[in-house]
Parts: C-alpha cells; structure tokens; sequence
C-alpha cells in the first residue's frame, strides 16, 4: 500500500521522478536477478529449504554447500533483499527505496544469526567452516555484525 501510495502521490506532484528509464532498466534487472537467485536457491535445497527457521533437525536434513550456496551464504534472503529493494528502483520511489531496505534488512539481520545458531548446532564445525568461506551479501550483514551468543 504504502509504496502504490508514494507512486501515485509522486506522479502527480513531481511526475519528473517517474518514469527514469535508466532506473526502471536497473530496477528490472535487479528485480529479474532477485528473484532468480532466490528461486535457484530453493530448488538447489530442495528438502532441507524452509520457510520457518528448523529448531530441530529433521531426518535427513543436510548442510548444502554447492551451487548458488558455494558463494551465497543464505542466497534466499540475499535474492528476497535484493529483490524487495529493486521493486521500488524500479517504481523510483525513492522513500520505499529506504524503508523496503530497511525493513528487509532489520528482519534479515534478526533472522540469520536465529538460524545460524541452529545451523552450527546440527551441522558444528562444517558449518562454522562454511560460514568463514562464504559471505552473506546483504549490506551490513557479515560475520562482525552477526553475534551468536
């Protein structure tokens, strides 16, 4: 709601804002790569890919390390962020910009140390080793920044 309400308020009070080809090009690009990472991701997991964060660890659960995961560290939430983002380059609402970003980012960086913490509790050194080698991606979201204790 609130990004169809800055689009339409924009487009009639400063319709020069609208309408950036450049940024709407960028802003599909992006909108196309986010997404296509996020779904890769899913489909590389397969089974061991939830959408609530595992407590426990299921039968069978396993730590995947290849594909997009072998340089993406959590690539689903890379692809959402990046894509949520994008959807407002590429509407050029630049206050949606800032708040889908920070809103995306805020929930990201809550959730990720959640389920890391239970990654290296089923997984251990494995995954304490994958996450040394592999970043994250999202802006201000890495190894300093996500305490586990």
């Amino acid at each position: 709601f609130l990004s169809l309400l800055e689009y339409t308020i924009e487009s009639y009070y400063f319709p020069s804002l609208k309408g950036n080809w450049f940024l709407v090009m960028i802003g599909t690009l992006v909108v196309l790569v986010g997404l296509g990472i996020r779904t890769a991701s899913m489909y590389i997991a397969g089974s061991n890919f939830h959408h609530l964060v595992r407590e426990e660890r299921e039968q069978g659960h396993q730590l995947v390390t290849h594909g997009i995961y072998a340089f993406l560290r959590h690539p689903a939430y890379f692809g959402w962020f990046w894509y949520s983002v994008s959807t407002q380059l590429l509407l050029t609402n630049p206050l949606c910009i800032c708040l889908f970003a920070f809103a995306s980012w805020r929930f990201f960086s809550e959730r990720i140390p959640e389920e890391e913490k239970n990654l290296i509790k089923f997984f251990g050194k494995a995954y304490e080793d994958y996450r040394e080698r592999v970043h994250v991606w999202i802006p201000f979201i890495n190894n300093k920044t996500i305490k586990l204790d």
